[in-house]
């Protein structure tokens, strides 16, 4: 009977890795074979999808928050939801050939569309905070 009942949570463990999740900010981040997809709604912009990738990076995954998230492919045709737009990203560096961070050759702004952008979960996560204000009317004041 134990062995029945490790077998089938470990299966339903399985099982559910594989689904989609739903970031704070309603954005859907689906798995992919090396890595995974955050899939762009209208109006959602470079820190709305970091904050989506950071969450799934730490919430599915387990990473902790100086764990570094890659672009693997930017913004483009989605791999998971035909017809609509995603940036996908990974947790693995030997998966990038090259990495580029915040402030290499000027730029400052956040990427969705270069392929080896990097942000670790702790900085990207920090763009939920938007989120979670808005949401919940915080600070209270």
């Amino acid at each position: 009977m134990r062995a029945f009942l490790l077998a089938f949570f470990g299966v339903g463990l399985t099982a559910s890795a594989a689904q989609a999740f739903t970031a704070i900010n309603d954005l859907e981040v689906n798995p992919l074979q090396q890595g995974f997809e955050v899939v762009v709604k209208d109006g959602a912009g470079p820190r709305q999808i970091w904050c989506a990738a950071a969450q799934y990076a730490r919430r599915v995954q387990g990473n902790g928050p100086t764990t570094r998230i890659y672009i693997t492919d930017g913004y483009g045709p989605s791999a998971t939801s035909p017809g609509r737009r995603a940036v996908a990203f990974t947790t693995q560096s030997a998966s990038v050939s090259n990495s580029v961070r915040p402030g290499e050759g000027g730029n400052y702004s956040v990427s969705i569309r270069k392929p080896g952008y990097t942000l670790t979960v702790a900085h990207a996560e920090s763009f939920c905070s938007d989120v979670f204000e808005d949401r919940f009317d915080w600070p209270v004041k």
